[in-house]
Formats: structure tokens, C-alpha cells, sequence
């Protein structure tokens, strides 16, 4: 996946936020993985959710 077509579409307003419960290490491991490949969380759990939707759609 190219990078630059990826994460939040541009010229949206983006307010909307969900909140998620996890235990720590997790979310710790996860963050630092992110942060190695130089990513934002809210940017992949988006296009994780947006990729989920369209996959829902084509079924």
C-alpha cells in the first residue's frame, strides 16, 4: 500500500473519536511498533475501519 493514498482522507473534518479498552503492554507494544515504522495509531485504526467497511460492503 502506497503510503501517500493511505491514512485520513483530506479536506474532512475528523472529530468523531472512539475509544478503545485494552490492557497496557499492549497498547505499549503496539505504540512502539507504530512509532519504529514511523505511523500514528489514528491514522492505521482508520484505515483498519475504513478498509473493514468496504470489505463488509463487497460481501
Amino acid at each position: 500500500m502506497n503510503e501517500k493514498n493511505s491514512g485520513r482522507p483530506s479536506g474532512r473534518v475528523k472529530t468523531a473519536k472512539i475509544e478503545i479498552s485494552i490492557e497496557p503492554e499492549i497498547k505499549d507494544e503496539f505504540m512502539e511498533i507504530l512509532r519504529q515504522e514511523g505511523k500514528k495509531a489514528s491514522i492505521e485504526i482508520g484505515v483498519w475501519i475504513r478498509e473493514y467497511i468496504k470489505s463488509r460492503k463487497e460481501q
